[in-house]
């Protein structure tokens, strides 16, 4: 014999299992913002480091100084593959993530929508049981005065 549940139970489990992947899929975006912030950033300072280089090079400045520009500005493109790459998995772990919440909240939907069609079929017996008693009372006095 299986176990029995009540539905209020149920559909408080659900509750919370919606409400823990909605965390989740909170900090995936948090994850996905900061790292598009970083990338940001770091495209700022590469427009810093050609602009510092462009300005080195009508200056006439050493090589050393033109050497470590253009070293800069390397190691910023490298950092922004980097934090794209890890952009592009933040993201597929962001839409995974969405597809757990999205099908948690449909199964929570449905038990909503069953609850309420329950109350809905209980609240209609209820009426048609208070209808009849006041039926058998109006056929009570009905019976009495005749």
């Amino acid at each position: 014999m299986p176990f029995r549940f009540s539905l209020a139970a149920v559909l408080k489990y659900r509750e919370e299992l919606e409400k823990r992947e909605e965390r989740i899929l909170e900090q995936r975006r948090e994850v996905l913002a900061r790292l598009e912030a970083q990338l940001a950033e770091l495209k700022e300072q590469r427009l810093r480091w050609v602009a510092e280089r462009t300005s080195l090079l009508e200056r006439g400045i050493l090589g050393d100084d033109l050497h470590y520009a253009t070293e800069q500005i390397q190691r910023l493109d490298e950092l922004e593959k980097e934090i794209c790459r890890q952009a592009a998995a933040a993201m597929l772990d962001y839409e995974a993530q969405m597809k757990v919440f999205l099908v948690t909240r449909q199964k929570r939907e449905i038990l909503d929508e069953l609850k309420s069609t329950q109350k809905d079929s209980y609240n209609a017996l209820q009426d048609r049981r208070e209808q009849q008693q006041i039926d058998e009372i109006f056929i009570a006095r009905m019976n009495r005065e005749s």
